[in-house]
């Protein structure tokens, strides 16, 4: 479900968990099966609303699908079409990319498609990284 300002086909949007969703009535209709963090697209709107405690709005029952995750992958993987065990990629160093390196809501060992190549990350540990567009492989 998702607030009725985003109940719009095309619209994309995170998942964000506040601790209280996990003790709602509603959860498993709500984001009960969605990655945390994750990204998705709405691809259809139910006609079903149910009001949300937490947020204080109107949510909507929605339809979605993986929306692609930006992420740092070692540039020997970076070719569309290519699925891979993802790895997060350790580092500490102050970069603007590092939340695409550290912070991308997959998990460890997971199988991901890379969909779309986007540019070379210049690292300041002379990592070789390409920033890419993954998704979950099937």
């Amino acid at each position: 479900m998702v607030p009725r300002a985003q109940a719009k086909k095309g619209a994309v949007f995170r998942v964000l968990l506040d601790p209280r969703c996990f003790k709602c009535e509603f959860y498993r209709a709500c984001v009960g099966a969605l990655r945390p963090r994750g990204r998705y697209r709405v691809v259809g709107i139910r006609r079903v609303s149910h009001f949300c405690p937490i947020i204080g709005d109107e949510m909507v029952v929605v339809e979605v699908d993986d929306a692609p995750l930006l992420a740092a992958v070692d540039s020997k993987v970076a070719i569309e079409g290519v699925a891979f065990k993802y790895s997060k990629v350790s580092c500490d160093a102050p970069c603007p990319y590092r939340d695409y390196c550290t912070r991308a809501p997959l998990l460890e060992g997971e199988t991901v498609r890379v969909v779309r190549v986007l540019q070379r990350i210049p690292c300041p540990k002379s990592r070789s990284l390409t920033l890419v567009e993954l998704l979950p492989a099937a």
